[in-house]
């Protein structure tokens, strides 16, 4: 272990650093993390809404705050593309030493030109924002967007004749909102461009456009294990670049509902699941969340030394528990850290083939279709799969758990000690 781990240090710390310096990761990066408050905060609200224990979840329903809760996850969770949209450009801008709050606005604005601003509702059509694009959907937009928009807000604020320079006289919080009037008419103008040429397009807009792209090649892949398996490995890669992988697991979706009706009978009737390699590939594809980030966060909070990762995993740890890992994604943060890359793939790649041999082997040979089709998605995945599976499940879950524990050790101990020797020279006193 300490051999693998000074190779990791001699390979991927230096090329972890250099990617580090650069701009626009970084700024992806820091506009990432100015968004933990809100998804911190309202994981809690997350779990209580769709609280894994029926009779509870039906009460929170019955006295009326099921819904309320909802709208908290709705205004914050649900809509993270907006925050991210301004997030990232405003870091950016502020690394250049530009207005980052103007930036961030202009980002803030194009990104809602580009959204769709209609919903169909039978023959009826209401001027709306529909929520999926301005979450999971719009967050590959936002975080293209937001660069794209504050690299030419930035390059453009420096060309002094498309500032509009007021006298001192003028208070400075008005000359400051009329300097950036030019370069705002130019940037819209680009945006209300690309918004009127995907309009002409079989896509409507640019959201569309870009998840289709993304999820189209899926849909012809099939529902056999290994590919449901590599489907979910994908989308693990693309949550590392901070696309959300709900776009790309609701592509395989209907193929698993398909599956768990279809096997529904058989189950009942006591004959062999028909999809049973399948539909066990794919609960075990992410053991826990995306990239079984609770091995991670236990193998963290056994090694940790520094500070920063020691509070980062204990605030994520309730979330993770209750397969919300956006805190711990975008806190430690997973997005964008090469260090992470390796073992958060490896993850999906690992505990879905692990539970093929299971299947192989004859060790987990039932399924309950029905009961997987009813648990909620908070439900800790050691329990659901012992419902769902037997204690056959649950043993798989913990075998999967401690071997991706083991993989993360190694990684999490470099990024630990990097950031124990940045606060041991924080912390020393200046000569």
């Amino acid at each position: 272990m300490n051999k693998f781990q000074k190779l990791l240090e001699k390979t991927l710390v230096p090329f972890s650093n250099k990617l580090g310096q650069n701009k626009i990761l970084q700024s992806i990066s820091a506009g990432m993390v100015m968004t933990l408050p809100v998804t911190i905060g309202a994981s809690l609200f997350s779990i209580l809404a769709n609280f894994p224990i029926k009779t509870v979840s039906d009460w929170f329903s019955k006295i009326g705050i099921t819904q309320p809760m909802n709208a908290i996850v709705n205004g914050s969770m649900n809509i993270l593309a907006i925050l991210i949209a301004f997030s990232i450009a405003y870091n950016y801008a502020k690394k250049s030493q530009a207005n980052g709050i103007v930036a961030g606005l202009f980002s803030l604005s194009s990104f809602f030109v580009l959204a769709p601003q209609s919903i169909t509702s039978g023959k009826k059509t209401i001027t709306a924002f529909q929520m999926d694009y301005l979450g999971s959907k719009g967050i590959i937009v936002a975080i293209l967007l937001s660069i794209i928009i504050a690299i030419i807000y930035v390059r453009l604020s420096k060309i002094k004749k498309l500032v509009i320079k007021l006298p001192d006289s003028v208070p400075s919080m008005v000359s400051s909102s009329i300097e950036p009037l030019i370069i705002g008419i130019i940037l819209f103008t680009a945006v209300f461009v690309i918004r009127v040429i995907f309009s002409y397009t079989s896509f409507g807009n640019v959201f569309d456009f870009i998840n289709q792209i993304i999820t189209a090649p899926l849909v012809h892949v099939g529902g056999s294990p290994w590919a449901i398996i590599l489907i979910i490995a994908l989308s693990n890669v693309l949550f590392f670049f901070g696309i959300h992988p709900a776009a790309i697991q609701s592509v395989i979706m209907p193929i698993i509902i398909s599956m768990m009706v279809s096997s529904a009978p058989a189950f009942q009737n006591g004959k062999p699941i028909p999809y049973l390699k399948n539909l066990v590939a794919f609960s075990f594809s992410n053991n826990d969340a995306a990239g079984a980030t609770l091995s991670l966060i236990l193998a963290g909070l056994i090694v940790s030394k520094s500070k920063r990762y020691r509070e980062i995993l204990k605030v994520s740890s309730i979330p993770a528990l209750f397969n919300i890992n956006e805190p711990i994604v975008f806190g430690l943060p997973i997005v964008l850290n090469p260090l992470m890359l390796i073992p958060f793939i490896l993850s999906s790649l690992i505990s879905g083939s692990i539970s093929i041999i299971a299947v192989n082997l004859g060790f987990i040979n039932t399924y309950n279709p029905m009961l997987a089709l009813g648990v909620p998605w908070t439900m800790p995945k050691f329990i659901s799969n012992f419902l769902i599976m037997g204690w056959q499940g649950t043993t798989i879950w913990i075998i999967n758990f401690v071997i991706m524990l083991l993989i993360y050790l190694p990684f999490f101990k470099v990024l630990d000690l990097q950031a124990l020797k940045d606060e041991q020279k924080k912390s020393k006193p200046k000569a």
